[in-house]
């Protein structure tokens, strides 16, 4: 697998860089192939839901498992096709889940680099993957981030993966490990929806101490509210007391 090369330079979001994808380029799909694609909460909900998949289905077919290295939290990433390492969501003419493609499916060639400073405030830089096989780089289309970010219909995805990289930060500065109970929770938020949604329907007295009986009831008609509960849910109990660091 290629190894892209960050471009140097840091890019704000009212930055100019240039590119162009589209059919019919030459490089078309090669980026599809031999990849690490994890999927955040955001794309997992995304994904299935396009497919009209349950969780367990969409990880039996097409997704691995694991644990992180370092946070220990559990990950979900897109299972290569065996025979030829592309995606298992590749076709000829292109991606066949394109208006629910994960969010660094649409992002590249840029990267998203977020997190706080010394003193604590949030920032948001971006950099450009090089990689040889890419040609989009030499298309004269010149686009602010800004805009690469609205024409991609990234700003969903953004929102959720803030509140997921909070966690993710949270996490890295525990100081003991998680609990079998806190991992199965994670689990669920992140990768089980229907067994969080069983389990906020089961203990709704609980749930009530942290929100609205209006938001609990939108939560449990609607994924993606329910995931945004469930990552409030758990910025507010396992996770409070580091967030506030």
């Amino acid at each position: 697998m290629e190894q892209p090369v960050f471009d140097h330079r840091k890019l704000t979001l009212d930055d100019v860089f240039e590119f162009a994808c589209y059919p019919g380029i030459s490089c078309f799909n090669m980026c599809c192939y031999d990849l690490t694609l994890v999927l955040s909460p955001y794309d997992f909900l995304r994904l299935r839901r396009a497919l009209d998949l349950s969780s367990k289905e969409f990880i039996e077919r097409f997704a691995d498992f694991y644990l992180g290295d370092v946070t220990q939290l559990p990950v979900i990433s897109v299972r290569m096709k065996t025979h030829d390492f592309a995606c298992p969501f590749l076709r000829e003419e292109g991606c066949s889940v394109y208006p629910d493609r994960p969010a660094s499916c649409r992002t590249y060639p840029l990267a998203r680099f977020t997190g706080r400073d010394e003193e604590g405030k949030r920032f948001e830089i971006y950099r450009i993957i090089r990689e040889t096989h890419c040609k989009g780089h030499f298309e004269k289309r010149p686009i602010t981030v800004r805009e690469w970010i609205k024409e991609q219909g990234l700003e969903p995805y953004h929102e959720f993966n803030d509140l997921f990289s909070e966690i993710v930060f949270a996490r890295q500065h525990m100081d003991r490990p998680l609990s079998a109970d806190e991992l199965d929770l994670i689990y669920n938020v992140f990768y089980g929806l229907e067994n969080f949604k069983d389990y906020v329907t089961s203990e709704e007295q609980l749930f009530k101490k942290f929100f609205s009986e209006d938001k609990i009831k939108e939560a449990l008609e609607d994924d993606e509210k329910l995931l945004r509960l469930g990552l409030d849910f758990l910025r507010q109990t396992i996770f409070k007391e580091y967030l506030a660091l």
